[in-house]
């Protein structure tokens, strides 16, 4: 496979996972949760946002390959997130996506209408993303509308997680992965509503 046709397919698999998270979201954003969302609504917010971070995991599997041209043979086949993010960590640097938002070009630059910088404000780290994972898995097996908890304990849970899935949609909204020069820029809505993702090479410009 050549490197032209290896960017091409990761780029089709890469945007196949974001465009499954944007719907997951589409479909935890109908749930319209709030203070006094019940257990029904909640645990299906929590499903959808593991999957969502499932996808994320794949995603840096794929960056890996499309820049890195080989996934680690441990890492073939895994579905569990938060060892994939595990094996993820322990290279440098680390191929995991970070938040960015375009500003202004720096005084003096030419030729530039604008760059892209990290949005150190959204941006989450592997050692968060996977606490995160972590509490999703609390409602889908470790809670269950039979089992008692007091009122408060259940609305801190509510809070939690309500927060949880605004801070990965921040973070995810506008990123870039990075792998040996070799990037999948992503924007999962627009201001208009639209979905963007694309490739960029330090070798072959955009695509």
């Amino acid at each position: 496979m050549t490197d032209d046709e290896r960017r091409d397919r990761t780029l089709q698999q890469y945007r196949a996972l974001m465009q499954n998270v944007r719907a997951r979201y589409e479909i935890i954003e109908g749930l319209k949760l709030n203070g006094e969302a019940e257990y029904p609504q909640l645990e299906t917010a929590a499903f959808h946002l593991r999957k969502s971070i499932e996808g994320v995991a794949f995603g840096c599997l794929v960056a890996m390959e499309n820049g890195l041209k080989s996934v680690p043979r441990d890492a073939i086949g895994q579905w569990n997130a938060d060892r994939i993010f595990a094996k993820v960590s322990k290279r440098t640097p680390v191929i995991f996506p970070v938040s960015i938002t375009r500003e202004d070009p720096p005084e003096g630059a030419v030729g530039v209408d604008h760059h892209m910088a990290e949005n150190t404000t959204a941006n989450l780290s592997p050692p968060d993303v996977r606490i995160i994972y972590r509490r999703t898995h609390k409602w889908l097996h470790e809670m269950n509308p039979y089992l008692t908890l007091t009122i408060n304990k259940f609305a801190e849970l509510r809070v939690s997680l309500i927060a949880d899935i605004q801070s990965v949609w921040d973070w995810l909204v506008h990123h870039a992965i990075v792998a040996e020069g070799e990037v999948f820029l992503t924007v999962l809505k627009d201001p208009e509503g639209h979905m963007e993702v694309t490739s960029a090479s330090a070798n072959v410009g955009t695509s």
